[in-house]
């Protein structure tokens, strides 16, 4: 079982920590600089933007550091480790499973509304999703084999990958030394995960997948393992709005669920159920004693 320790570092966490940031911010500039060159203006240069994105606000502020302040920068980030089948197998099934309970709790957060005194922050946060949804949906606007198959490679696997290397095999791993606590580095890690997609209506929901990919990562060490339910969950999401856009079905799977009637309240209750027990059967039978829970 990978380990995280000081001695992974050349430097402290902490000295580490502020490193990382200070290449993010770097990278995210030249990249918003170089971004703002490509434009977004139409589907193709929104695709190219998309990638750009993805290699210099989420990988390369990564790579910078860990090539720094990592002892082994494959090891610390866990790109070295490669799951076993059986947690593969596992993982891609809570994701599926857990499909019904998740749009109930999108839709739930999606329904919230703020104090009638903020009303103006709510227009304000309400028209920046929109504007972002608006992104997205162009990115997933295509009917092609083609669109879809650039979809997935983008959307799913390279931001999967991307932002998991971000958030997982970097961030995370750093809170987790400088903490000496997985959980509060898990769910501290989620918590920014989610905040940085700037969606508060949405904030809970990318909240606890993004805490669900901190635990795939510290139960297998591997990078691979939440980069891969991450590259499916967003993969699942963009071959349903192409099923939709080429007419080959009138079903919408986020709405799963999350209708109301008593027929979808029993199968998010069942996805609830089956999410539950699929965690646990990940956690204590394909992982077991094999967790570390503290740091040495």
């Amino acid at each position: 079982m990978f380990i995280y320790m000081d001695q992974q570092l050349r430097i402290s966490a902490g000295k580490s920590l502020a490193l990382f940031i200070c290449w993010w911010v770097l990278c995210t500039l030249l990249g918003s600089v170089i971004i703002g060159l490509v434009g977004a203006d139409d589907v193709v240069r929104l695709r190219w933007a998309t990638v750009l994105q993805d290699l210099f606000i989420f990988i390369m502020p990564v790579a910078m550091t860990a090539l720094i302040a990592a002892r082994n920068p494959l090891r610390f980030t866990g790109v070295d480790r490669w799951p076993c089948s059986r947690a593969v197998i596992w993982t891609m099934a809570v994701v599926v499973l857990a499909i019904p309970a998740m749009n109930v709790i999108v839709q739930w957060n999606a329904s919230l509304t703020l104090p009638e005194s903020m009303s103006r922050i709510e227009q304000v946060l309400r028209a920046s999703e929109q504007a972002a949804n608006g992104m997205v949906m162009m990115l997933m606007s295509g009917t092609s084999v083609l669109d879809l198959i650039l979809s997935i490679l983008i959307m799913g696997c390279l931001t999967g990958i991307a932002e998991e290397l971000f958030f997982r095999g970097m961030l995370q791993k750093l809170l987790h030394v400088q903490l000496r606590n997985a959980h509060i580095a898990i769910w501290a890690t989620a918590v920014i995960f989610s905040a940085v997609h700037l969606q508060f209506f949405g904030f809970v929901p990318r909240m606890l997948i993004g805490a669900f990919l901190g635990y795939l990562a510290w139960w297998s060490g591997s990078l691979w393992l939440p980069a891969m339910a991450h590259a499916l969950n967003n993969s699942l999401v963009v071959i349903n709005q192409w099923l939709v856009n080429t007419g080959r079905s009138s079903v919408d799977a986020n709405s799963v669920g999350a209708d109301g009637s008593a027929v979808d309240m029993a199968i998010a209750a069942i996805s609830l159920a089956a999410t539950i027990g699929a965690l646990w059967y990940l956690s204590s039978r394909v992982f077991g004693k094999s967790r570390k829970a503290t740091i040495d």
